[in-house]
């Protein structure tokens, strides 16, 4: 009998979360968005996340240049080199990037 209410109970489970599902497709598929936070808000979280894909970015692409064997890399210096990547691409993305923030913005605030 525990096995029949646990499966009763497993099955409950994935019908809810399917219907939860259901219901945030047909929001999606709607164009509907949730407005609990100001355009501002919005615009400044899309700079923070192109700004993040830019560090990504600026990272891997300095990883592929050969390092010089003249000086050994110290902990101090791959630190300050993160750092400064890390502000390079916030410049990027504050001052327009390479269009991803424009992007999300106009599709989570239903722009086109």
């Amino acid at each position: 009998m525990a096995d029949v209410n646990r499966m009763d109970m497993d099955a409950a489970m994935v019908q809810l979360r399917a219907s939860r599902a259901d219901k945030t497709l047909t929001a999606a598929e709607s164009g509907m968005r949730y407005d609990g936070h100001s355009d501002g808000e919005l615009e400044n979280a899309s700079k923070q996340f192109e700004s993040l894909l830019l560090n990504f970015m600026i990272r891997e692409m300095r990883a592929t240049v050969p390092e010089s064997t003249l000086f050994p890399p110290t902990m101090a210096e791959e630190i300050f080199t993160d750092m400064m990547d890390e502000q390079i691409a916030g410049e990027m993305a504050q001052n327009g990037g390479i269009g991803i923030s424009r992007m999300i913005f106009n599709q989570l605030s239903g722009q086109k």
